[in-house]
């Protein structure tokens, strides 16, 4: 169940980072505008349309290398889903892809966290520094709680 814990922790990394390199480069409802995930940031951080934009170009200059690991991981996805087709399980083929996929998601997140380096020391004054480092406790916060509740269903 550990494991199952982590693959859905994992899968919400993924989804959010997919989400903050995607919608950098949205218009309209989407992104840095009115109801995205990055809409919430910069209103959460105060952010003015010069730092928005700032920020925009970064994660525009990271979205290359950000899209090509996507793709890494989405090869993978179909790989592992090949090669259970029918439920079939050849458990050394799929330890194989799934190593492959764990070196790919590390360099997602190591972008990740060059992304909000960047930002962070770039474009971030100290006060959106500190609600930034609030906003991902807060975050953590709930990821922990969302793996707690479910140790407690299998208990």
């Amino acid at each position: 169940m550990k494991r199952k814990a982590l693959w859905i922790t994992l899968v919400l990394v993924v989804v959010a980072v997919a989400a903050t390199v995607a919608g950098a480069g949205f218009k309209r409802g989407h992104g840095w505008h009115r109801g995205g995930p990055l809409a919430h940031v910069a209103r959460e951080l105060n952010m003015s349309k010069a730092q928005i934009a700032q920020t925009r170009a970064i994660a525009l200059a990271e979205r290359p290398t950000a899209v090509a690991l996507l793709r890494e991981l989405l090869a993978g996805a179909h790989q592992i889903a090949d090669a259970t087709v029918d439920g079939t399980f050849d458990e050394a083929k799929v330890r194989a892809i799934a190593a492959t996929e764990g070196d790919t998601f590390a360099k997602l997140l190591v972008e990740k966290e060059r992304l909000k380096s960047q930002i962070y020391a770039q474009v971030l004054n100290e006060t959106q520094r500190k609600s930034a480092d609030e906003m991902q406790q807060r975050w953590l916060g709930r990821l922990d709680h969302v793996v707690s509740r479910m140790q407690e269903q299998i208990q």
